[in-house]
């Protein structure tokens, strides 16, 4: 990647673009100035694989949705106002007004491009024009004392919640009407003390701006000035897709077996072979299953062995497209064919972990096998048993070495980072020349390595029972815990589900809203463990969560092209001491006032940068895991204590 039109020795990969050089983003440039990033261009030779660009498109829409209704009653801001309003509609045809891009090429442009003099007894502060590349001088000479050495760009903006940026420029005139100029006195600690000096009277002016936006439907215009390099001055926001399907998987899912061989893999209806055999052949198995296995199957499903039947029924009756509609249907409870959206929703979600399992793996079965030295391994051996005791299925724990991801940059914020502080603004422009102006996404393709692991089914329903949030025949009849847990959840939603808020404790949407909280925190805890011995920071790592498997992974985020290889080498080495680490690390630098106030999650524990977390730190609790501290809540970890 470079910058143009100036210093052609500036080069970046495309995941350092996509967080520290997007489109509005204020940066130090190497030539000696501050600059702003104006616009990407296209990667023309791109080469890598077609990803479906629909389903980037309906991700991201997901995001707008989360953050709209997330933010709908925002303190400070018009009840009921839109937090996402340059975005398009939740309309039917919503889709086609975004455009994915791969970037290829940065341009920016000095700014801001308010200089201050250095000259002793002038410090005159003032904008400058824009300068002409190889012509003028930057910063340019003083125009009141003609001074041009230690000329210094002022490094100080003005934003605000609803993402406008202003430059700290300086007031045309004082209260008795002069107009030569003014100086900043900054030798103060906080901004609030700044003040503008006249340079003829002396006469001290606020430093403030308001928001010039007469869309905004934030009550407080009052903007305010930070270091052009501060976090909330321009926060990227985006999601990472993992797996993101080929083109040829897209044209599968437009399949009319699409969804009832995907969710009937996924309910383990059929195997893998028999879901790509009705996808692509929409066969029907020719030999009929002898009718004392169909009794066989029949009396199980009558008894409550949900587990057994299906594995029955897999092994002697290949489901035909009919049957297993019929099947689906009287599994989940709900005809997902007639239902469509809903349907197409909860098989687009839960294929994406089934995708995942497609890819290679490397097993604690499998180190165990190669393991070539004696302490090795007893080390492998003794795994299982560490994460049975953290409430993970050690089968269900694994590295992937390739994991394929994309992370798409959807919009920015300024002035806060979440819903509930401020707005979600859009990357405009033309995707190329001549095309007509859209919403943008910035997409980064990569490849990186991912821990996976699991939760315990049995440990799972044992908290849902210790907690009140279901009895042993409601998880029975609805076949298990996992399928319990997504028939509360809306799939349309998306991967993660949506509430409107925290629901009171005897709302019908409590437990599932716990069963996510519990995931979401343990993806946290071992995020956390793993940042200290894996050698990538909490900045560099990120979560993913798979809530229809009570699953998620861990992985290297988009902010480098490459991998260090560091996840294996946990997995080799000291998977048992991260899962004891993530264990252990059960108190707060602000208990017991954290544990008490907060649920137990707040920046001194739980909480994650937003480069890791892609739920705005939303739905944590030490509570699920180590129990409240008047003992009404059953914790996770501390279940049989």
């Amino acid at each position: 990647m470079t910058f143009d039109p100036k210093d052609r020795s500036m080069y970046r990969d495309r995941g350092q673009l996509l967080f520290r050089y997007r489109p509005g983003q204020t940066f130090d440039h190497s030539g000696g100035y501050t600059a702003q990033v104006r616009q990407y261009a296209r990667d023309d030779t791109y080469a890598g694989p077609a990803i479906d660009r629909d389903y980037l498109v309906g991700e991201a829409m997901h995001l707008v949705r989360r953050w709209r209704s997330e933010g709908l009653y925002a303190p400070g801001a018009e009840p009921g106002s839109n937090r996402a309003p340059e975005f398009p509609g939740d309309t039917p045809l919503a889709d086609q007004h975004y455009e994915v891009v791969i970037p290829g090429k940065v341009f920016a442009a000095v700014w801001p491009r308010v200089v201050r003099c250095a000259r002793a007894g002038c410090g005159l502060v003032w904008e400058a024009d824009d300068p002409r590349p190889g012509v003028d001088d930057w910063p340019p000479a003083c125009p009141a004392c003609h001074n041009l050495d230690g000329n210094r760009q002022l490094q100080f903006v003005f934003v605000h919640q609803c993402g406008e940026l202003l430059p700290m420029r300086p007031p045309r005139k004082c209260g008795r009407g002069h107009t030569r100029g003014f100086r900043l006195n900054d030798r103060v600690s906080r901004f609030k003390d700044f003040r503008w000096e006249c340079l003829e009277c002396r006469m001290s002016l606020n430093v403030q701006a308001f928001c010039p936006n007469s869309n905004c439907t934030w009550t407080n215009k009052l903007m305010q000035p930070l270091l052009h390099t501060a976090s909330s001055a321009h926060s990227g926001q985006g999601i990472t897709v993992v797996n993101p399907p080929l083109a040829n998987f897209a044209q599968m899912m437009l399949q009319p077996g699409f969804v009832t061989a995907t969710i009937g893999r996924w309910l383990g209806l059929l195997d893998d072979d028999e879901a790509h055999h009705l996808l692509t052949d929409n066969a029907t198995p020719a030999t009929p299953a002898p009718q004392e296995v169909l009794d066989s199957i029949e009396a199980m499903e009558r008894a409550g062995l949900h587990d057994q039947a299906a594995k029955l029924r897999q092994a002697f009756v290949p489901a035909t497209a009919d049957d297993l509609a019929e099947q689906v249907t009287k599994e989940l409870g709900w005809d997902p064919l007639a239902d469509p959206d809903r349907g197409y929703a909860l098989a687009r979600n839960v294929s994406v972990y089934h995708r995942v399992l497609e890819l290679d793996r490397l097993t604690i079965p499998r180190l165990t096998e190669t393991a070539r030295r004696r302490d090795r391994a007893e080390l492998y051996a003794r795994y299982p048993e560490v994460l049975r005791g953290g409430g993970f299925d050690p089968d269900g724990c694994y590295l992937i070495t390739d994991f394929p991801i994309i992370y798409l940059a959807v919009g920015y914020t300024r002035g806060g980072f979440g819903p509930r502080e401020c707005d979600l603004v859009a990357y405009r422009g033309r995707a190329a020349r001549g095309q007509q102006l859209t919403t943008l996404l910035y997409a980064n393709p990569a490849e990186t390595e991912a821990l996976l692991f699991n939760l315990d089914r049995a440990r799972l329903t044992d908290w849902l029972v210790a907690n009140r949030l279901a009895t042993p025949a409601e998880v029975d009849q609805a076949g298990g815990v996992q399928r319990w847990f997504a028939s509360r959840i809306d799939p349309r939603h998306g991967q993660y589900p949506t509430w409107d808020g925290e629901p009171p404790p005897d709302h019908p949407d409590r437990p599932a809203y716990d069963v996510f909280g519990l995931l979401h925190t343990m993806a946290h805890q071992i995020l956390r463990a793993l940042a200290v011995d894996s050698g990538y920071s909490e900045e560099s790592l990120s979560e993913y969560l798979f809530p229809y498997d009570l699953a998620f992974a861990i992985h290297p985020n988009g902010a480098s092209e490459f991998t260090i290889g560091a996840l294996r080498t946990v997995l080799e080495q000291n998977l048992d001491q991260i899962v004891e680490r993530a264990m252990d690390n059960d108190t707060c630098l602000y208990d017991p006032h954290c544990m008490l106030s907060n649920q137990g999650a707040d920046h001194g524990c739980l909480y994650l940068p937003e480069t890791a977390c892609q739920l705005w730190n939303r739905n944590l609790s030490r509570w699920h895991l180590y129990g409240s501290p008047d003992r009404s809540h059953v914790g996770y970890w501390t279940l049989n204590t």
